[in-house]
């Protein structure tokens, strides 16, 4: 890597260095990106950026995509294409640029749109040059800086260049950047800059690090900001709580009414916890979810008595609704901001910035705390599941911003626990019953599955069931939404074939419906770590009535992998008396970030699992 001065505009494919186009879908020839502070509140973005498409699957780097809202002006976008010898193939019609609004189904009111372009009618390869300019009125988000953004991109060279006035602090991070920054200051304000060249093209590796997060790239915030009127600090959580408080105070207020169906509501509960829970019930029944996207809606909750009134509001305000219902039944709760989604990293806890895109609420208890997803009329009372559990989130208090955990779920309460019964004939075909009992985690990867209509699961059933020759019969879901919510899915498979003749031989694989037979791929030189996100127990039991004059031709032996990664186990019971085979299968999944020399061990017990999960047992009948 180094520091970036010039670039020279020759576009031709030949001149790309070789090692540059291996592995590469698409190379960036240059990315140069200036970014002007003008005060807390307006600022000019600037991007001149020239990508080598080399193939269809870098075809997606063929494009113009630029999001903004209300709070935006996006201008000056020139578009020019290129051939594979360099030379000029299309300069783009200003007419050909679309902007479109990108309202999403879910949304009632927002300001959301986006500026594109994307190149057809030129052959591969080819070059996009792409200039534009963006002036931004509200400083709460600053850009991210990094090239090496995807998998199978190169970089030839790119900078940044970061223009702040005088006296206005602006405050980076740098994450795997091996150069210096280079800082100048004068009477006009001070700049920074910092450059990349010469970055190959690498995969994305399999439970690694994304691409961007193992490549160099720059964090940037500010220390005050302002956004349509509203001022704050960001250089401390505290701070940008305080900034969040500014927003919400005053908006609590509900009608009468409401406060007194609330208090009747509760007046029987038996302790704080169970009143929680009646409002939690009412927030479901009562409201729904629309997102709201205009301007400082975008982050400022509606007021109580409105989403009381309507019957909507999106996570602020739902969230802020609940919270003021409580404070209405003497109960206090906080605001709390989160990084959600179920594949999110968390928030990078030493940078206070706007890295947010969720709010919950959290509800402290004597000696623990109620946590509450508000979006959702489905979701269990205190169950965070995958989509914002086991990270940092900023708990909004009177004194401004905290950072917190929110709740991890441990190995013990992310189960699978699946017993049945199978039956099959001399000819190999049968019948089975399965009874699966998903729980925690386990649950929050199936619970879709409940609110989809019989023939949704009906679908999702037949793709799931991983068994050559089948047909499903009855089948249900039945749905416990506890705190430790509970899905239990029963079913009914006919079975062709399932057991194989030779002779007077049947072959059969005992695992039925949980074997795990993908092997990771072999990986030389891994550079990311191991990321397990999740423990878990899987146990299987199952029954196999196996057919008269039939027996098992040799006892099996007991299977056990143990390593760093989780346990695995296998145990067969036989009962002579009824000619009942019980196949037991456990696997035990920790949760962690392993070293990525320790990844041929990772993939070495994987392997084994397959093996084992795969493997057959054989009957042989009587002469």
């Amino acid at each position: 890597m180094c520091v970036c001065t010039s670039v020279a505009q020759d576009y031709a494919i030949d001149k790309i260095p070789k090692e540059l186009k291996k592995g590469a879908n698409a190379v960036i020839r240059t990315w140069d990106t200036e970014f002007h502070i003008e005060n807390e509140e307006m600022s000019v973005y600037r991007e001149k950026k020239a990508i080598s498409i080399l193939n269809e699957d870098g075809e997606a780097w063929g494009q113009f995509v630029e999001f903004y809202d209300k709070l935006d002006k996006i201008k000056k976008i020139k578009i020019t294409l290129y051939d594979a010898e360099g030379k000029v193939a299309k300069r783009v019609k200003s007419s050909e640029i679309e902007d479109v609004n990108i309202t999403s189904s879910g949304s009632l009111y927002d300001s959301n749109r986006l500026k594109g372009y994307i190149a057809t009618d030129i052959k591969l390869p080819y070059t996009i040059e792409i200039e534009f300019e963006k002036v931004k009125t509200s400083s709460l988000h600053y850009p991210v800086w990094g090239l090496r953004r995807a998998p199978n991109l190169a970089v030839e060279a790119g900078k940044l260049m970061v223009y702040s006035p005088p006296a206005y602090q602006i405050r980076y991070k740098e994450k795997n950047y091996e150069g210096e920054v280079i800082i100048k200051t004068d009477d006009t304000g001070t700049t920074y800059q910092w450059g990349v060249a010469n970055l190959p093209a690498i995969e994305q590796e399999y439970l690694g690090s994304s691409v961007f997060d193992m490549s160099p790239h720059v964090l940037l915030a500010p220390t005050s900001f302002s956004m349509e009127g509203f001022s704050g600090r960001m250089d401390t959580w505290q701070g940008f709580g305080q900034w969040i408080n500014k927003l919400n105070n005053g908006r609590e207020q509900l009608p009468a009414e409401l406060e007194g169906k609330l208090k009747a509501l509760v007046a029987n509960a038996l302790n704080d916890k169970e009143k929680i829970r009646l409002i939690y019930e009412y927030l479901q029944s009562n409201t729904r979810y629309v997102s709201i996207q205009l301007g400082i809606g975008g982050y400022q909750p509606f007021e109580a008595a409105d989403v009381a009134k309507t019957g909507y509001g999106d996570c602020k305000a739902l969230t802020y609704f609940t919270y003021s219902m409580l404070k209405s039944v003497g109960i206090k709760s906080n605001y709390t901001l989160v990084l959600a989604g179920e594949d999110e990293g968390d928030i990078i806890t030493d940078f206070p910035s706007s890295q947010f895109n969720h709010v919950i609420l959290s509800v402290p208890m004597e000696k623990d705390t109620v946590w509450l997803e508000c979006t959702s009329q489905d979701a269990p009372f205190n169950f965070l599941g995958g989509f914002t559990s086991d990270r940092h989130a900023l708990m909004i208090t009177e004194d401004g911003g905290k950072l917190i955990k929110t709740p991890s779920y441990p190995m013990e309460v992310n189960t699978q626990t699946r017993v049945g019964e199978v039956t099959f004939d001399k000819e190999g075909n049968g019948q089975a019953s399965i009874e699966t009992v998903y729980k925690g985690r386990r649950y929050d990867d199936y619970a879709m599955v409940v609110k989809a209509g019989k023939e949704d699961q009906r679908k999702h059933l037949l793709n799931s069931i991983d068994i050559p020759a089948f047909d499903l019969g009855d089948f249900s879901f039945e749905h416990e939404k506890s705190e430790n919510p509970m899905l239990k899915q029963t079913l009914s498979i006919g079975l062709r074939k399932y057991a194989s003749q030779s002779g007077e031989r049947l072959f059969f694989v005992p695992n039925l419906l949980t074997r795990q037979e993908y092997i990771p791929p072999k990986m030389e030189d891994r550079e990311s770590p191991i990321v397990l996100k999740y423990a878990y127990v899987n146990t299987d039991t199952i029954k196999f009535k196996i057919p008269e004059s039939y027996r098992l031709e040799f006892q099996p032996e007991p299977v056990i992998h143990k390593s760093e990664f989780g346990e695995y186990n296998v145990s067969y019971q036989f009962d002579v008396e009824t000619n009942e085979l019980t196949y037991i299968r456990s696997i035990q999944m920790k949760k962690g970030t392993y070293s990525a020399e320790s990844y041929n061990d990772y993939r070495d017990f994987r392997r084994e699992i397959s093996r084992a999960d795969r493997s057959k047992l054989v009957l042989i009948g009587s002469t």
